[in-house]
C-alpha cells in the first residue's frame, strides 16, 4: 500500500508540474506578443546598429513631484497624498511634513479602492465592490525638499483586479488595533484627476535577442521549474545584444543563472548571467549577473558591498537598473522592471579593488546541486533525504581556469593558493597561517553585523590569493544581509587558532561600536534614501531599516562581552601558591592575568598569563607574594593570615577576552567542579631572527639592531611585527643562495655619506627585501641596494628587489643599482616620500608604484631597462627629476593615476611621457630631449578611458616624433590644445614601433 500510495502521489505531482510548465510557456508567449516596445529615446540598437542611445532620466520624480505638487490628491495639516502610476504600478505616496509622531510612523496603512467598473472583481468576490489593501508597517524615507523635512511612505497599490484608470474613489486610513482609526481620508472622483506616469532615476539596460534564442531560455526555465533546481552549462548560452546608456549593440553571451528557482519564479524577472564577447565591457565589467532585487534582499547587498570596500576588503560592484528584453524578430518587448546587477569574478574585479592580479578560488558546489536535484526528481523528501558531500569532499574551483592554468605566473600562484585552500579545507592549516587574518576577521565581523550569514556558507565562500602578500583574502559574495542575528556565524573551514580569534574579537568590538555604525549611516544615508525611493516604487518591502545593524551590534556585544567569561574554583592553596581550576564559558579565548583583591591590588608574583580556549578548561598555579597573608586581617583579633573559605570571597580573578582590552574580575568558588584539565597551549611565534649574530634583540624595548660591519646570509630572514628594526651606519649585508629579508616591522636605516648602509649580492645569487604592513613609518637614508633579485619562498615571489607594502616610507640619498628584477623599487598601497635618490642600470623598471600616494624630488634615473617611473592607480608629485636613457618610457601613468610637478628633464631614451587609461599628467618646466617619441596618450584597457597630458614651459629638442595622441585623448601645451590626433596609437606602442614589448 505504501509503494502504491507514493507512486500515485508521484504521478499526481508530475501532472501538476506539467500543467505549470504549460501555463508558464503560455504566459511567456502572451507577454512577448502583447507587450509594446518601450521608448528608449531613439532607434532600436539591434535593427539599427548605427543609432546612438540617448541618456534617459526622469524629468519628474519625487522631489519635483512634491515641489510642483504634481499628482497631489489630498492635503490637510502636515499630511499630503500623491497618486502615481509608477512603472506601471499604481502607487500612493504618503507625505508628512515638518515632523512625524510615533503613531504616524508605526501605525497600520489601509487603502480602500472603489472601482468604476467592479464586474470582473465581483466575478470572484460576490460581496464587495471595493478592494482593500493593507500594510502592517512601512518604513519612512526622510528627505529635505524646499527647506522642509518630509517623511515619505510608498504604498504600492498592486492588485490583479485593479488599474488606476478604473479607480472611482479612494479611502486612506491609518489604524491601530488599540485606538482604531486615527486618520481617515476619502478622496472623491474630482480629486483623482492627477494621473501622471512616474519613472525613476535608475539607469537602463536592454537585452535584445531573437525569438528562437528566447524560446531556448524559456524552455530551460520550464525544466528548472519542473525539477525545482536550475543546473546550467555552456550549452545553455545564447547570443544577445546589450544596450546601455553609453554603449550600444554590444554582442554578448547570456544564460539563466541561479540554483534554486526563486531566481525564475517571477513571470518576467528571471536571473541572467551576461558575458560581453571579446574585450568588450559593460559598466566596466566583463561579466555580471542580473537578478530580482529580492534575491539579495534589495538594498542590503548594495550597502554590504560598499562597507566591505570601505574596510579595505574585496567587494563586488552591485547596483540597480531598469531592464527590458526585446525580441527583435517579433518587435516585442518584455519589461523586466528594476533588476539588481552584480559583478562576477575575474581580473577586472580584482583590479577594481586595487589589488595585484591574482587567482579567485572557491569550492565546486556542483555535486551539492546534483544531489539536491536528484532527490527532488525522485520525489523524495527534501531536505531529509539529501546526502550532501562533506567539506573535505568538495574539490577546489579556480575562476577563469583556462587563463589561470595557461599562464606561467598564475599557474605558479595556483600551486600555492590551491595548497593553502586544501590545507584549510582538510583542517591541516590554521586560519592565520593561510589568510591575511586582519582582513578575514574584519569580513567575518561585518558579515555578522549585517546578518549576512549566507555569505559564510561553505558553497558561497570566495577567496582571492594575493600574490604580493602570499596570503588569502575573503571576497564578498551573496551575503543576503539584512536579518537579525540568532547566533554568531563562523568561517566554515580552517583551524580557528588563537591569533585568528584575537583579531576576530578586536574586529567585533570595532564593527559593533556606535561610532562605526554612525559612520555607515552618515556616509550612505542620502544614497540609500534615493535608492529606496526608486525601489519602493516597484517593491513595497525594499526599504532598509538601520535598526537591524543596531540589533546585530548589540547581539555581538553580548556575545563578546557576556556577563561572565570564566568560572573558577580553588583546587589547593599553601603559604606560597594557590592552584585554580578554570573553565572558559565563552565562545572566545580568555587571557587569565592575575589574582587580585577587591581593590585590584595584585596578590601573586608570577605575571605569566594563561590563554584558555573557548569552552575549554585548565588548571593554573599562582605563585603568591610573601605579603599574601598580610593582605587578610581579622577584624575580630586583628591578626593576619588567609582563612579558608571566608577570605577566598575577597579574591578576584583578573581576565579578559583575547583581543579585547576590557578587563573582568570574577570570584573564585571554594570547591572544584572536576572539569577536564586539558588546556590549549599558546601560539608560538614563528621567527628566526635569533639565528643571526648581526641582529641584536632588545626584547624589553622591542628593538632589533642590525649592528655595523660586514655580514652575509644564505637563507631567508623572517622578522615578525611589533618590533622596530634599527640599522647602524656602516652595516653591510651580502645576500647569497636566494637569501632575502621578509619583515613585518618598520625599518630605521640611517646611513651617512661616509658610512652608508649596503645590501648587495656579490655573486648575483641573492634575493631581495620585503617590508609589509607596519603601522609605523620606515625611514631609510644613505642606503644602497645593489645587484639584488627578488624576495621569494617556494612559489611566492614579488616583482621588486626592494618592496614596501601597506605602510609609510621615507627614502633619502639612497641608491638602487644593477638590480635584477622587474622593479628595482616597488611600493604598493602605501604613502611615500623620496628625495635625492639614484637609480642606475636597472634590469627593468626603476620605480613602480601601485595604488600609492607620494612625492619624488631631486632624483636621477639612469639607464633603466624599461621605465624610469611607472605608476598605476596612484597619485604622485615630482620635482627636479632627471631621467636618462630609459629603454622604454621615462614616466608612465596608468589606470586612473595622476602625476603633477615641475623641473623635469627626460633625455636620450625611447619614449618620454605616457598617460593612459584615465590618467592625467600635469607638469611645468619640462625638457624632453633626443628621444624617439616624446609624448603619447591613449587608452589601453577597455574598462578605463583616455589619457591626458597638460604641459607648460616645454622644451623639445632632437626628438624623432613629438607626440602620438589618440582621438579621445588630449595633449595641452602652454594652454593650447593639440588638435593633431593619430588613430591606433596603442598599436604602435609596446615594441611594435616604439618602446619595449610588454610580453
Amino acid at each position: 500500500m505504501l509503494v502504491n500510495s507514493k507512486k500515485k502521489d508521484h504521478i499526481s505531482k508530475f501532472f501538476v508540474w506539467a500543467a505549470l510548465a504549460i501555463l508558464v510557456l503560455l504566459a511567456v508567449k502572451f507577454i512577448v506578443q502583447s507587450q509594446g516596445t518601450l521608448d528608449w529615446g531613439g532607434r532600436d540598437p539591434v535593427t539599427d546598429p548605427g543609432s546612438t542611445p540617448t541618456a534617459i532620466r526622469s524629468s519628474l520624480y519625487t522631489e519635483d513631484l512634491i515641489s510642483l505638487e504634481k499628482n497631489k490628491i489630498y492635503k490637510e495639516g502636515n499630511l499630503s497624498l500623491y497618486l502615481n502610476n509608477e512603472l506601471g504600478t499604481p502607487t500612493l505616496l504618503v507625505v508628512y511634513s515638518d515632523s512625524i509622531s510615533d503613531l504616524q510612523r508605526n501605525g497600520r496603512f489601509l487603502v480602500f479602492l472603489y472601482l468604476k467598473d467592479p464586474s470582473k472583481w465581483r466575478n470572484i468576490n460576490a460581496k464587495w465592490d471595493h478592494i482593500l489593501l493593507t500594510k502592517e508597517q512601512l518604513t519612512p524615507t526622510k528627505k529635505i525638499i524646499n527647506d522642509t523635512t518630509r517623511y515619505l511612505f510608498k504604498f504600492g497599490l498592486d492588485h490583479p483586479y485593479f488599474s488606476i484608470d478604473n479607480l472611482d474613489e479612494l479611502e486612506f486610513v491609518r489604524h491601530t488595533r488599540e485606538l482604531g482609526r486615527f486618520e481617515d481620508i476619502k478622496v472623491s472622483p474630482d480629486d483623482l484627476s492627477y494621473k501622471y506616469d512616474i519613472s525613476n532615476t535608475l539607469g537602463k539596460l536592454r537585452i535584445s535577442m531573437k525569438a528562437s534564442q528566447f524560446t531556448k531560455i524559456a524552455n530551460k526555465r520550464g525544466e528548472a521549474l519542473k525539477s525545482g533546481i536550475l543546473i546550467t552549462s555552456d550549452d545553455d548560452l545564447v547570443n544577445a545584444r546589450i544596450r546601455t546608456e553609453g554603449k550600444n549593440n554590444i554582442p554578448a553571451k547570456i544564460r539563466l543563472k541561479g540554483d534554486w528557482t526563486d531566481h525564475l519564479d517571477h513571470p518576467s524577472k528571471w536571473s541572467y548571467r551576461i558575458m560581453p564577447e571579446g574585450e568588450e565591457t559593460i559598466f566596466r565589467m566583463r561579466k555580471f549577473s542580473l537578478q530580482h532585487p529580492k534575491s539579495r534582499n534589495y538594498l542590503w547587498e548594495w550597502l554590504f558591498n560598499k562597507v566591505v570596500k570601505d574596510n579595505g576588503l574585496v567587494g563586488l560592484r552591485y547596483d540597480f537598473l531598469n531592464v527590458d528584453l526585446k525580441i527583435v524578430d517579433k518587435d516585442s518587448t518584455i519589461p523586466m522592471g528594476i533588476m539588481a546587477m552584480e559583478e562576477s569574478f575575474d581580473k577586472i574585479l580584482i583590479e577594481n579593488n586595487r589589488r595585484r592580479e591574482g587567482l579567485i578560488l572557491g569550492f565546486d558546489e556542483s555535486a551539492i546541486w546534483d544531489e539536491r536535484k536528484q532527490v527532488m526528481d525522485l520525489n523524495l523528501n527534501y531536505p531529509e533525504d539529501v546526502d550532501l558531500p562533506k567539506a573535505g569532499e568538495l574539490p577546489v574551483k579556480v575562476y577563469n581556469e583556462n587563463k589561470s592554468l595557461r599562464s606561467p605566473v598564475l599557474s605558479r600562484q595556483f600551486e600555492v593558493a590551491k595548497n593553502l585552500f586544501l590545507g584549510l579545507r582538510d583542517g591541516e592549516l590554521e586560519l592565520s597561517e593561510a589568510f591575511d587574518v586582519d582582513k578575514l576577521t574584519r569580513y567575518i565581523a561585518l558579515s555578522n553585523l549585517f546578518g549576512g550569514q549566507h555569505g559564510l556558507h561553505i558553497e558561497n565562500i570566495r577567496i582571492y590569493y594575493n600574490p604580493v602578500t602570499n596570503k588569502l583574502e575573503p571576497v564578498s559574495f551573496d551575503s543576503n544581509s539584512g536579518y537579525e542575528l540568532k547566533l554568531l556565524n563562523e568561517y566554515p573551514i580552517g583551524i580557528h587558532d588563537d591569533l585568528f580569534r584575537e583579531k576576530l574579537v578586536a574586529n567585533y568590538e570595532l564593527v559593533s561600536s556606535e561610532k562605526f555604525i554612525d559612520e555607515i549611516v552618515r556616509k550612505y544615508e542620502d544614497e540609500l534614501n534615493e535608492l529606496s525611493l526608486n525601489l519602493t516604487g516597484e517593491f513595497n518591502d525594499a526599504a532598509l531599516d538601520f535598526g537591524v545593524l543596531q540589533h546585530n551590534a548589540n547581539f555581538i556585544k553580548k556575545k563578546i562581552h557576556p556577563a561572565n567569561l570564566v568560572r573558577s574554583s580553588l583546587l589547593s592553596y599553601g603559604q606560597d601558591s594557590m592552584e585554580i581550576e578554570l573553565m572558559n564559558i565563552s565562545d572566545f579565548p580568555v587571557v587569565i592575568e592575575d589574582l587580585v583583591l577587591e581593590n585590584k591590588k595584585s596578590l601573586n608574583k608570577n605575571k605569566k598569563t594563561l590563554i584558555i580556549g573557548p569552552r575549554d578548561t585548565a588548571n593554573f598555579k599562582f605563585q603568591l607574594k610573601r605579603s599574601f597573608n598580610n593582605a587578610f586581617v581579622s577584624k575580630k583579633n586583628k591578626e593576619g593570615g588567609f582563612r579558608y573559605p571566608k577570605d577566598l570571597g575577597k579574591i578576584r580573578l583578573s581576565h579578559h577576552l583575547l583581543g579585547s582590552g576590557a578587563k573582568k574580575y570574577s570570584p573564585i568558588a571554594a570547591f572544584n567542579s572536576n572539569l577536564d584539565e586539558d588546556a590549549i597551549s599558546a601560539m608560538q611565534l614563528r621567527t628566526n631572527f635569533g639565528d643571526f649574530d648581526f641582529i641584536i634583540p632588545d626584547e624589553k624595548a622591542k628593538i632589533l639592531t642590525f649592528k655595523k660591519g660586514s655580514h652575509s646570509i644564505d637563507r631567508v630572514v623572517h622578522i615578525p611585527s611589533d618590533y622596530i628594526i634599527e640599522i647602524e651606519a656602516g652595516f653591510e649585508l651580502n645576500l647569497r643562495n636566494n637569501a632575502s629579508i621578509i619583515s613585518y616591522s618598520p625599518w630605521l636605516a640611517r646611513g651617512t655619506k661616509d658610512e652608508p648602509i649596503r645590501f648587495f649580492s656579490e655573486d648575483s645569487t641573492g634575493g631581495g627585501i620585503f617590508i609589509s604592513s607596519p603601522e609605523q613609518k620606515s625611514v631609510l637614508t644613505h642606503t644602497y641596494f645593489t645587484n639584488l633579485s627578488v624576495p621569494e619562498t617556494n612559489y611566492w615571489s614579488l616583482s621588486g628587489s626592494v618592496n614596501f607594502n601597506e605602510t609609510t616610507v621615507e627614502l633619502s640619498n639612497c641608491i638602487f643599482e644593477k638590480n635584477r628584477s622587474e622593479d628595482a623599487l616597488n611600493i604598493i598601497r602605501s604613502d611615500f616620500m623620496m628625495d635625492s635618490i639614484q637609480f642606475k642600470s636597472t634590469y627593468s623598471d626603476a620605480f613602480d608604484g601601485d595604488f600609492v600616494k607620494g612625492r619624488i624630488t631631486n632624483s636621477v634615473f639612469t639607464d633603466s631597462g624599461n621605465d624610469g617611473i611607472d605608476i598605476s592607480g596612484s597619485d604622485i608629485t615630482v620635482q627636479n627629476i632627471t631621467i636618462v636613457n630609459p629603454s622604454d618610457k621615462g614616466m608612465s601613468a596608468g589606470e586612473g593615476s595622476t602625476i603633477s610637478g615641475n623641473a623635469i628633464e627626460i633625455r636620450d631614451g625611447e619614449i618620454g611621457l605616457v598617460s593612459k587609461d584615465l590618467s592625467r599628467i600635469t607638469i611645468s618646466d619640462i625638457a624632453i630631449l633626443n628621444t624617439r617619441l616624446a609624448i603619447s596618450c591613449f587608452q589601453k584597457k577597455s574598462e578605463y578611458g583616455p589619457g591626458l597630458i597638460d604641459l607648460k614651459d616645454v622644451r623639445f629638442s632632437g626628438n624623432e616624433v613629438s607626440y602620438l595622441i589618440e582621438p579621445n585623448s588630449d595633449l595641452i601645451i602652454d594652454n593650447k590644445l593639440i588638435l593633431e590626433k593619430t588613430e591606433g596609437v596603442i598599436e604602435k606602442m609596446y615594441g611594435n614601433e616604439y618602446g619595449k614589448s610588454s610580453q
